[in-house]
């Protein structure tokens, strides 16, 4: 890992926040990120789109992180979709299953234009 993980939040409206996400979401990455996006979670009733344009790898620590903010979100009736991954990124999400548990998108103007809010 040459730079740090680091996060950035865009509200759109107050049912739509965008997190992006930049650097690696390996376990040293998921440490760097895991506090401001546990904030960036928290009680939220919208939908949060996890952009993952600028990661180029994601371990299982990083899986575990999106696992357990998506559950929190279903839970308060909330719901994260997941866009922009690189292929790399994208065979890794799918050999963990998560293309059945959240939506995902290529593009996040591809996962508003599919929002329901």
């Amino acid at each position: 890992m040459n730079e740090p993980t680091t996060i950035s939040l865009e509200d759109r409206t107050e049912k739509l926040r965008i997190v992006h996400f930049h650097g690696d979401l390996d376990s040293v990455g998921v440490r760097m990120v895991d506090e401001p996006f546990t904030a960036a979670t928290g009680d939220r009733t919208g939908h949060l789109i996890v952009n993952l344009a600028d990661v180029q790898f994601i371990s299982s620590a990083g899986l575990a992180m999106l696992l357990v903010k998506g559950k929190m979100l279903n839970r308060s009736g909330g719901r994260l979709s997941v866009a922009g991954a690189s292929k790399r990124v994208l065979e890794v999400l799918a050999m963990a299953g998560f293309e059945e548990l959240f939506d995902i998108f290529a593009t996040v103007d591809d996962a508003i234009a599919a929002q329901h809010v």
